[in-house]
């Protein structure tokens, strides 16, 4: 259990910062990606490398199929239902905080609690960190393939529109 071992939040902070990189993949550098593995316990560490190796071998860097089926598959398994549930454990952790104690005490408030069922706190640590690493593999090859589209259009050697009509027309 992720909550029994104090990891809830931790993997919340983890899964909304994949949620924000997936959302604009071309701007993960290399300080953003150092940032997030510095995040990741050793257990998903290690995990994340063992997928990764394995992926490499397997797996071509730029399919653009694979890297729509990737973009669509975590959007919808993080968008959906992981990050809401990282985002209520955030919630729900301030929620428990002194100064938020005080706040609410100041303040009517129409909003309603967080659940802890709507948490992190009772999902299973193994398949939690299953989940992340197979989150950081996808966001790890989209991120791969927008980097060398990038690369591509910057190239000097590779015609803009004008040249290709210009080419078509000669």
């Amino acid at each position: 259990m992720v909550g029994g071992s104090a990891l809830a939040l931790h993997y919340a902070n983890i899964i909304i910062v994949i949620e924000k990189l997936l959302r604009y993949p071309h701007l993960v550098g290399e300080e953003a990606r150092d940032e997030l593995y510095q995040m990741l316990p050793w257990s998903l560490k290690l995990a994340l490398r063992r997928s990764l190796r394995a992926r490499a071998r397997s797996t071509a860097i730029y399919d653009t199929f694979l890297a729509h089926d990737w973009r669509e598959t975590l959007q919808k398994m993080t968008l959906a239902w992981l990050a809401p549930m990282a985002h209520n454990t955030v919630r729900w952790q301030a929620e428990r905080s002194f100064e938020f104690e005080q706040q609410q005490q100041q303040r009517v408030v129409s909003e309603r609690s967080v659940l802890l069922l709507q948490t992190l706190y009772f999902t299973d640590r193994e398949k939690t960190e299953a989940t992340v690493c197979e989150l950081l593999v996808g966001l790890n090859y989209i991120c791969r393939y927008e980097r060398q589209q990038n690369a591509l259009l910057d190239c000097p050697s590779s015609l803009g529109l004008d040249d290709c009509v210009e080419w078509q027309v000669q």
